[in-house]
């Protein structure tokens, strides 16, 4: 499946002018001023990782579904005042996974389909879901250890400083080690700070199965 190709017809439907706009959750005029937007997308965090690895390993991320993300961190920066703006006119609608607002007088959608252009993301069906409360695999081993050995809690910064000492040599290893940094400081979150999952780790043990996974950052 393409990194972008979500249940949707390709093709916008055509609006109908004769249609009633839905309305905006704020009256023309009164939309909410001085409110901050919080970017969860950090062009800092990704930089951060592909400092800590070798041309080739960057490459390979730029040809993933990670690619498009390292892009638009080469790109200008988000403008979060533009984000209010939309966000202040935003439309009431009920379809999940859409969001609509009006600008210069007409509706237009952001909706998974246009998430997955954007990002380069997998945004197909996500799998069944296995009940967390049955018990698991007995015969699945952990892939963390694997991973990080005895170290039972691991933070990004880390990771990013053991990938740039060259503590790891192993060209696979490095690369599912910069993944799941990816994943934890970018789709996630934007703090280096953060935790690695295990849970996520156990996902590397496939690289091809953690890049095509749809809604992994979602989970």
């Amino acid at each position: 499946m393409d990194s972008a190709t979500v249940g949707d017809d390709p093709v916008l439907p055509e609006i109908d002018t004769n249609m009633e706009i839905p309305k905006m959750m704020f009256a023309e005029g009164e939309e909410p001023v001085g409110v901050r937007v919080l970017t969860y997308q950090s062009s800092r965090a990704i930089n951060t990782i592909l400092d800590a690895l070798e041309p080739e390993e960057i490459q390979f991320f730029r040809d993933s579904s990670f690619g498009k993300l390292i892009e638009i961190a080469e790109k200008p920066s988000f403008s979060g005042r533009f984000a209010r703006f939309l966000l202040s006119r935003q439309l009431k609608v009920l379809k999940k996974h859409e969001a609509w607002f009006r600008f210069a007088g007409k509706p237009i959608r952001f909706s998974l389909r246009e998430f997955a252009i954007v990002t380069g993301l997998p945004c197909g069906e996500l799998p069944v879901r296995t009940n967390p409360k049955k018990k698991k695999n007995a015969t699945e081993k952990p892939y963390w250890p694997e991973l990080f050995g005895n170290i039972e809690d691991l933070s990004v910064s880390r990771t990013v400083k053991m990938l740039r000492r060259k503590t790891v040599t192993d060209k696979t290893m490095r690369i599912k080690l910069a993944a799941l940094a990816f994943l934890s400081s970018v789709l996630l979150s934007t703090n280096l700070k953060m935790k690695m999952m295990k849970e996520h780790a156990q996902m590397l043990s496939d690289l091809n199965e953690f890049f095509a996974f749809p809604g992994t950052w979602l989970r």
